[in-house]
């Protein structure tokens, strides 16, 4: 598998300068919440640095990008391209930097979650949600909830963000 540092390396320069930044603060929750939660702070660091690798792929090459890769969308993909990223991301790590199916699953369900999530899964989910650059009104309760209860932090999250996904008339 590959080392933090290589890809660290490759992803810098694969992303805009900002979204890279964003990479690092989502690495630099992951890491805090891994040792408060006992994760494995190397794997916690490969999928936090590539949980956005494919964010910055052109919404109109997404899907030409998921037939090279194999990825199958479903139909809310199909419409909701902003979530192609993380699946598409996921399928990446794997072929072009040896992920393991641990870390491709943390980046796969980064943004939409899913039932009976993993540890190093909700990690990144919470990570991604809280990172530094995060300005939202609720962003440090969240982070400040997710230090001492995880499941609680995804739970107030979602109660957040699926209110705010519909008021924008955003597919789920």
């Amino acid at each position: 598998m590959v080392k933090y540092e290589d890809l660290y390396e490759e992803i810098k320069h694969m992303l805009s300068e900002k979204r890279f930044r964003h990479s690092e603060g989502v690495v630099k929750r992951a890491i805090e919440y891994a040792e408060i939660y006992n994760a494995d702070i190397e794997t916690v660091k490969l999928a936090a640095i590539a949980h956005d690798i494919a964010k910055e792929i052109p919404k109109e090459d997404r899907i030409p990008t998921c037939e090279k890769y194999g990825v199958e969308l479903d139909e809310i993909e199909k419409k909701q391209k902003s979530l192609i990223h993380a699946k598409l991301g996921a399928k990446i790590a794997e072929v072009e930097f040896g992920v393991d199916s641990e870390i491709s699953n943390a980046i796969k369900y980064h943004t939409t979650g899913r039932a009976n999530m993993s540890l190093l899964e909700k990690i990144i989910f919470i990570a991604d949600a809280t990172g530094v650059d995060r300005k939202y009104d609720d962003a440090t309760d969240l982070y400040e909830l997710a230090k001492k209860d995880l499941d609680k932090a995804m739970l107030h999250y979602q109660k957040v963000i699926i209110p705010d996904l519909l008021s924008q008339d955003k597919l789920i």
